[in-house]
């Protein structure tokens, strides 16, 4: 599956944002709700705070970052031109 580099590059701070907001929701309805959606939202949210830095620190070190040009070379298959001999 292709995803367009500038989603899979900001993947981690999807992930961190999702993560606060499920940390944010799970506080607020488990003070106004019930405590399990406390539990389990900041469960939930730290998981995917973690997730995130994950990502990120995968991605980082050591690979340098590519411009689109290199980046459809190395992944599109339309790029790559058959071998003349």
């Amino acid at each position: 599956m292709w995803i367009p580099i500038p989603f899979y590059e900001r993947a981690p701070h999807y992930w961190l944002l999702i993560g606060l907001l499920l940390i944010i929701v799970g506080v607020y309805l488990g003070l106004e709700v019930q405590r399990w959606y406390l539990y389990f939202g900041v469960g939930i949210g730290i998981a995917c705070c973690l997730w995130s830095l994950r990502i990120f620190t995968r991605r980082t070190p050591g690979r340098p970052a590519l411009d689109y040009d290199e980046y459809l070379d190395q992944t599109c298959e339309l790029n790559h031109k058959p071998k003349q001999s």
